[in-house]
């Protein structure tokens, strides 16, 4: 009988397999999933670099966020834990707290069996307060302030080229976030643009450039955004493939969460609801070799559910997750929940209490949807028929299923109960939060 011997090389205190793919998560911040054209034949926004790893993995139709802000969003993709597991549940600047030491990252999994691994992010959401930069020998940008993909890319690419081994890395580009008019060429603000009043109070004020309400504008310069983060993603597509990398790689695609346009009350923003619009984001899986490329995988998926197929695909053990390795074909949920950050103070909003208590949530299966929202009448409960509805504008009167009734008052009762931090004061005229406010994140 012979002797079958399992190779191992040691690198620093961990291991690798000698065929341990690299693991890259490349991350668009904001990308709604109707202007990706691997997903929307009538996209807005041009999208090749993005189209080209659709078509050389596999492109999941069905996938939400848990949450419709940054920072909880990540810390659900870098964990596999639902908001209510890792205690993020909206951003470090609205009262959010950072992600407890106690929750394993996915850098910490990979560094521990020998990858190089660095991030390269763009968003301040993402600077290393929030604890995400765990296991990352290299965590690039975030601190103060906002930057071009770009730029990003092209930190990431010198990295990449004076690495050897496997590497885990995570790439993430802000270019479709607000505030837009940083998009606009000074020729455009000098055309006449719809001003209207009554129309200018559905702007938070990041958003706005002067007094203009015509919607083209706005959705167009958010069409540039895509185009300029597909073009980033490219940037580092393209040094893979420079530096051999690329055939062997496992490379995840995804949005943190989308965007709101004129669908609810509250135009151009997000963070405000766990309707469509908002939560539901693009995410493909390029699997080392290309295996399964050109394929489309129609089930039910959340973002938590990233972390453990990467480790399942890199053969790393998984650890505490709420979400599902997605490497078979059994469907891995019949329901995904979803929610928004908080309850905002803004004029054209009916929620209460303003904070996390007056958050919007949503149950979603393949079929339907349904939303409650905390307002000053009280709950409201509308359900959606996602066939023939997509864009969940007008509820139906078909009946709620019990399943979904009981997910929904497991997630009402823990979240309108939950306590959270202080909300910052967007009245405030100090200088943190006039930097907040000019970065865009404040009302």
């Amino acid at each position: 009988m012979g002797v079958v011997l399992y190779l191992v090389v040691t690198v620093g205190c961990g291991w690798f397999r000698p065929d341990a793919p690299d693991v890259f998560i490349l991350s668009v911040d904001t990308l709604r999933v109707d202007h990706v054209s691997a997903y929307s034949a009538s996209s807005p926004a041009s999208t090749p670099n993005i189209d080209a790893l659709a078509a050389d993995g596999i492109r999941f139709t069905e996938a939400f966020s848990p949450v419709s802000v940054t920072g909880p969003a990540f810390a659900s993709v870098m964990t596999g834990l639902d908001p209510e597991g890792h205690g993020v549940f909206t951003n470090l600047f609205r009262g959010g707290i950072p992600l407890s030491d106690q929750h394993v990252t996915l850098a910490q999994s990979f560094a521990e069996a020998g990858y190089r691994t660095g991030a390269f992010v763009s968003a301040f959401t993402l600077r290393r307060a929030l604890g995400l930069d765990r296991g990352f020998s290299v965590y690039n940008g975030g601190e103060n302030r906002n930057r071009d993909g770009a730029e990003t890319a092209a930190s990431m690419g010198a990295w990449l080229s004076v690495q050897d081994g496997p590497i885990f890395g995570w790439f993430h580009t802000f270019d479709p976030h607000g505030p837009l008019a940083r998009l606009a060429e000074p020729s455009e603000l000098t055309q006449r643009w719809e001003e209207d009043t009554a129309h200018l109070r559905h702007f938070p004020s990041y958003q706005r450039i002067g007094a203009i309400t015509q919607h083209d504008l706005f959705e167009s310069l958010y069409a540039r955004g895509v185009e300029r983060a597909d073009a980033s993603v490219g940037m580092v597509v393209d040094a893979l493939k420079a530096l051999g990398r690329y055939d062997d790689a496992l490379i995840v695609v995804l949005a943190d969460h989308g965007e709101g346009f004129r669908e609810r009350s509250l135009w151009f923003d997000h963070g405000t609801s766990a309707h469509v619009e908002q939560t539901h984001v693009p995410l493909v899986i390029k699997l080392p070799r290309n295996r399964k490329a050109g394929t489309t995988d129609a089930r039910l998926v959340s973002l938590v559910d990233v972390a453990p197929t990467v480790l399942e695909i890199a053969s790393l053990r998984s650890g505490a997750s709420d979400g599902f390795a997605l490497t078979g074909t059994d469907p891995v949920r019949t329901l995904v929940a979803s929610e928004s950050s908080h309850c905002k103070d803004v004029e054209v909003l009916d929620c209460v209490p303003i904070g996390g208590q007056g958050k919007e949530l949503s149950i979603r299966s393949l079929d339907l949807t349904v939303v409650s929202q905390s307002t000053s009448e009280g709950e409201q409960v509308h359900a959606y028929d996602r066939e023939k509805n997509p864009a969940e504008i007008r509820p139906t009167l078909q009946p709620i299923p019990t399943e979904m009734k009981s997910a929904m008052d497991a997630l009402r009762m823990d979240r309108r109960a939950r306590d959270y931090g202080p909300m910052p004061d967007a009245r405030a005229v100090d200088a943190t939060s006039s930097n907040l406010r000019a970065l865009g994140y404040m009302e």
